[in-house]
């Protein structure tokens, strides 16, 4: 059935393959899997080249942490590069702006510096 599964890879409305395994049979699956996911402890060393990532407690627990974890790492990244976005087009259309209307810059360079320092850049 994984093989079935795998050699689907050529379709274009499929979803994301995850294979777990252990032993040396499991290898070729593991490779051509969008993830996969080989035993630490009992996983044969074939297992744990072909795999993606490696259990290193042989818990099927620990991949659904994993999934959780990585799914809070996208979001964190997404909401801070949200965030970094409207800080720089805020302060471009300020400069811009104040530099149309008052011929003049109003954001001097330690005052823009500090503004991206404070913003996290």
């Amino acid at each position: 059935m994984v093989s079935g599964i795998i050699a689907s890879t050529r379709l274009t409305s499929r979803q994301v393959v995850a294979v777990t395994g252990d032993g040396t049979n499991d290898g070729p699956a593991l490779k051509r899997a969008d993830v996969g996911f080989a035993m630490g402890i009992a996983g044969t060393d074939v297992a744990k080249e072909a795999s993606d990532i490696i259990l290193t407690d042989d818990n099927f627990t620990s991949i659904v942490k994993a999934v959780m974890w990585g799914r809070n790492v996208y979001d964190s990244i997404t909401k801070f590069l949200q965030f970094q976005l409207t800080v720089n087009l805020v302060a471009i259309t300020v400069a811009f702006v104040g530099a149309v209307a008052l011929n003049i810059g109003p954001l001097l360079l330690l005052n823009s510096l500090h503004l991206l320092q404070l913003a996290g850049c």
